[in-house]
């Protein structure tokens, strides 16, 4: 059982995890081993992936108020290849790289002639941490997803949806523990799981696995939770896969783009899809390459309005009923011209309606 022991430890001791889950995307699932961590150039690489991430504020948070430790940064100890020695002794960050970065970052600068507070330059030789001993594999991801999955420094839903899709998969836990571990329901970690399950196929794809992107993720998250799109996609309960090919693969070029922006581009989309799948027509201008997403949905819209003709029209003919004497009197030009189009275009679907009628007959006796 992993217990958790407080300790200072000197930022030169503290190795940013260069396999730290926001540097996760499709296709790059290489980790780097462990004996490795400390080598200068995996140190350098992670802290600079950490800095692009953005650690402005929380870099000058630290330099103008301290480093205040309202929750202790969590570490596990490693071993150089000097030997188990406390003089050797490292730790790898589990939680709190991106302050640990900050700190660095702050180390290097006033190593290169900025003052700091003593308040700050004394964070670098006593970091106050958290020691996690006895951590399982499922543990450190568990700390890891308390804080990012559920709580409120959240990752992004790729690298969240992944930690749940291995505590399923490879720690073998039931969704239930998963959802007790990372603060979640059950139904959003079923959610989670099979979203980037569904993601996971398209990874494979022999056309289109390589465009995959962590920015997919929301899309098959939404596709998953909508009832219509998912079953036009063919989902498998038990396999976790859409299995329907021919829709699957229309899905997938309509995440992609050889030219331009794709058709559907963000979740809003997945569920307006839905509604396009309920309109043959607004389905075939989503099928035409040289239509958009807008165009297939104005179809979708076009079709709504002109469905409510008919308590538009019944409206119109209630007001038309209440005119009294003195309004119709005063007409002018213009509102006489519009009654007058409407009278028009009434007898002209009646006639057309009298005509498919007779057509109708005609087919019928023939």
């Amino acid at each position: 059982m992993v217990t958790y022991e407080p300790k200072l430890v000197p930022l030169q001791k503290l190795l940013l995890d260069p396999n730290n889950f926001r540097f996760r995307e499709p296709g790059r699932d290489g980790s780097i081993a462990e004996s490795r961590f400390a080598e200068g150039k995996v140190q350098s690489a992670a802290l600079e992936r950490i800095r692009s991430d953005g650690v402005t504020e929380l870099k000058r948070s630290i330099a103008e108020n301290g480093f205040v430790p309202v929750e202790r940064i969590v570490v596990r100890a490693v071993q150089t290849a000097d030997g188990p020695d406390s003089e050797s002794e490292q730790y790898v960050v589990i939680e709190g790289n991106r302050r640990t970065t900050a700190l660095k970052l702050l180390e290097q600068e006033h190593a290169g002639g900025v003052d700091f507070p003593r308040t700050v330059t004394e964070t670098f030789a006593n970091v106050p941490v958290l020691v996690a001993n006895d951590a399982s594999d499922d543990d450190l991801m568990a700390i890891m997803g308390i804080r990012h999955v559920g709580g409120p420094k959240e990752w992004g839903g790729y690298q969240s949806a992944l930690l749940v899709y291995q505590l399923v998969e490879q720690a073998k836990l039931t969704p239930r523990e998963v959802a007790s571990r990372l603060g979640l329901t059950v139904n959003e970690v079923n959610r989670r799981h099979r979203a980037f399950s569904a993601l996971s196929q398209m990874i494979v794809d022999e056309d289109y696995g390589d465009r995959v992107s962590p920015e997919m993720y929301p899309l098959f998250h939404e596709a998953v939770g909508q009832p219509a799109v998912r079953e036009w996609l063919g989902w498998s309960a038990s396999d976790r896969e859409f299995t329907h090919e021919e829709n699957r693969e229309l899905f997938y070029s309509w995440l992609v783009s050889d030219e331009g922006s794709p058709k559907i581009r963000s979740y809003t989309e997945i569920r307006e899809l839905k509604l396009i799948l309920d309109n043959e027509d607004a389905l075939v201008a989503l099928k035409d390459d040289d239509q958009s997403f807008s165009d297939a949905l104005a179809v979708v819209r076009a079709d709504a309005k002109a469905a409510r003709w008919l308590p538009n029209v019944k409206s119109a003919l209630a007001s038309l009923n209440e005119m009294g004497s003195d309004t119709i009197e005063a007409l002018d030009a213009d509102s006489l011209a519009i009654l007058d189009a409407i009278k028009r275009k009434a007898s002209w679907i009646i006639k057309a309606n009298a005509l498919s009628s007779e057509k109708d007959d005609a087919d019928e006796e023939a």
